[in-house]
């Protein structure tokens, strides 16, 4: 049995204790409760690379992550949601714990705002797939191949869906920690699925030193790579997990120096202070959410940058980006969002967000949440019965950071008697613990996910005016028992185009239509659910995917309309988007779209009407655009 297949029982009980007890309980007693219902596989029951038992250090993780979608709450221990005792009675068995998977990775996925248009990224892939069964590579050997940071590569593992992804392993052959499958219904121990591809590891978790290919390797394989320029020191085998995901991940070395301590005190340690764990495990905890912080806004500035015309704070538009960064974007092409998130964290690396102040003016360059007053009602909603103001908010954390301070720049010395240490105990370092974590939380809740709102492609663009009356629906369309959610299908929008469209109209969007099928890069439609028949077209663009293009159906007038912004937002770069306008300006009445969709740098859906529908070469023209476009970002990809 893999390890995600013995955590999913032991998350599930631990969610059914805590609907039982209707209360907030400790870490402790929850583990306690949860050991006398499950059987704990010995395996499981050992200690981790990092002195904690795995399943207690898995289920502190798992837990995170259903706080942060709502199903928990970790505020004076941990309590279960309405939302969390419905997803109970909603996912039986290991069913939950499959759900947990898929919306944490849901939320993952709608504010992950890398784009992986780099060239290199293709030859990164190419090389990924030359590690076949029963060999292995590092990040830092895909990274100094084509002269990037291995965290660049730890990032593009993780959140690409890179086939091969598992037999990329840290420098020393061990699986990275923070690992996890691209497809979140998948479970199964990567060390398992290596071990099965003939892979063999030793007893500390090393994997078979003679079957690395390195760099070296590589460099015989692709004789034409250019060697790049060196890179700067970096430590090879780090995977930069998501904020959210390596906040966790220090919250839990800080757990790990007091549970240290504590083995420590028992034994009656007297060659040191052991107290001194505690201190660390505070400023350990204070680093994790100053860090947190950091990429917190990172990631929402870069979502801010890809928006261009929706709202944004003040302090978002005074930031000044040099003017080779603008050139990297405008003359060079460059995707938005790496030079901005390049940028942004030169920008935002040296600051320090450990004081309530200081959070809050970061936060404040990416929301115009009030953010203390919002965070002390998420935290009063989560427990009503210990209610807490903004002030009292702000008071905790200014009082943490400057213990904090006092530890990291005297030693914690005792202003009253300057030759002592402060007191501290291990309860006072895990309530501090505990308080940064449910802070995190509450902020994540307080400012909400920053992804970009969907655009509804259930609807024709506002601006492309009345489509006049909807057509008549087919009445077999449409399910009438009382849950369905009312839809169009291929067959009612076929009958739609043939009956409602001039016969010239109808030639030009079953063209494009039946083209989209048969391309390479075709990954499916979307019928509409609204009251005008509509389909919208997904194309992969690169290593991701947009909706390209939409049709509607009216008894007027019908529309295709052209989904720049949608290209634009999934990675598609601007000379690309330039290069489509430029085809499509061959269209009558079209010859200064391109010039018009530059200044508003895409970030719009433009429609062909039916007059233009109905010109003899229409669908011809954008047959061959939209071919150009993806072969385009087919070669980049």
């Amino acid at each position: 049995m893999s390890f995600a297949e013995h955590i999913a029982p032991i998350f599930r009980a631990a969610m059914e204790i805590l609907r039982e007890e209707g209360r907030p309980l400790k870490p402790a007693e929850v583990r306690e409760a949860v050991a006398a219902r499950v059987t704990i596989d010995p395996e499981h029951e050992e200690y981790n690379a990092h002195g904690q038992i795995r399943w207690h250090s898995q289920l502190g993780f798992r837990t995170g992550e259903a706080a942060s979608i709502g199903w928990m709450t970790k505020r004076n221990g941990w309590a279960i949601t309405e939302t969390g005792i419905q997803a109970l009675k909603d996912y039986p068995g290991d069913e939950l714990y499959r759900e947990l998977g898929r919306q944490y990775r849901a939320r993952r996925q709608a504010n992950e705002t890398r784009t992986y248009v780099d060239p290199r990224w293709k030859r990164v892939r190419e090389a990924l797939a030359q590690v076949t069964p029963g060999s292995w590579t590092t990040y830092g050997d895909l990274a100094e191949l084509v002269g990037m940071a291995a965290q660049s590569v730890g990032g593009f593992m993780a959140e690409s869906g890179a086939q091969g992804a598992h037999r990329v392993l840290q420098a020393n052959g061990k699986i990275s920690p923070g690992f996890r499958w691209p497809d979140p219904e998948r479970t199964d121990d990567p060390r398992d699925v290596l071990q099965q591809e003939g892979l063999k590891f030793d007893d500390a978790g090393r994997a078979d030193r003679t079957k690395r290919i390195t760099v070296d390797d590589f460099r015989k394989m692709f004789p034409d790579a250019k060697v790049p320029a060196p890179l700067p020191d970096i430590e090879e085998d780090s995977e930069l997990p998501a904020p959210f995901d390596q906040f966790q991940q220090n919250i839990s070395y800080a757990r790990q120096l007091i549970q240290g301590g504590q083995n420590l005190e028992h034994l009656k340690v007297g060659a040191f202070d052991v107290t001194d764990l505690y201190r660390a495990a505070w400023s350990q905890a204070v680093a994790a959410i100053d860090h947190w912080v950091t990429r917190e806004i990172v990631d929402r500035g870069v979502v801010l940058a890809l928006r261009p015309g929706a709202p944004r704070p003040a302090k978002f538009d005074k930031l000044t980006m040099p003017v080779a960064l603008f050139e990297k974007i405008h003359h060079h092409s460059e995707p938005l969002a790496e030079v901005f998130r390049a940028y942004l964290e030169r920008e935002f690396e040296y600051k320090t967000f450990q004081s309530p102040e200081k959070i809050q003016e970061g936060f404040a360059h990416v929301s115009e949440v009030k953010l203390w007053v919002k965070v002390a009602e998420v935290l009063t909603d989560q427990d009503p019965r210990s209610p807490v103001t903004s002030d009292e908010v702000r008071a905790r954390m200014r009082e943490i950071a400057r213990r904090r301070n006092n530890i990291a720049h005297t030693a914690d010395h005792n202003p009253d008697q300057p030759d002592q240490k402060l007191p501290i105990t291990a309860d006072e370092a895990e309530e501090t613990i505990a308080w940064l974590e449910s802070i995190a939380l509450a902020i994540q809740q307080a400012l909400g996910d920053p992804a970009p709102p969907t655009i509804d492609y259930n609807a024709a663009p506002a601006e492309a005016g009345t489509l006049g009356p909807a057509p008549v629906a087919p009445g077999e369309r449409r399910d009438d028992t009382p849950h369905a959610k009312p839809g169009w299908d291929e067959e009612s929008l076929l009958q739609a185009i043939n009956r409602y469209c001039p016969g010239k109209v109808a030639h030009t969007l079953l063209a494009v239509y039946r083209h989209a099928e048969r391309h390479a890069a075709f990954r499916g439609y979307h019928y509409g659910e609204g009251e005008y028949p509509s389909v919208t077209a997904r194309f992969s663009v690169g290593t991701d995917e947009a909706a390209a293009w939409s049709i509607y159906i009216g008894v007027t007038k019908s529309l295709l309309s052209i989904n720049f912004a949608e290209l634009r937002d999934h990675g598609v770069s601007s000379q690309a988007l330039l290069h489509l306008a430029g085809s499509l300006s061959r269209l009558p009445g079209w010859t200064n779209t391109p010039q018009q969709l530059k200044r508003a740098n895409y970030g719009a859906r433009v429609s062909i009407e039916s007059a233009v529908l109905a010109a003899p070469n229409t669908a011809n023209v954008v047959i061959e655009a939209f071919n150009a476009l993806l072969a385009s970002v087919s070669d980049r990809s």
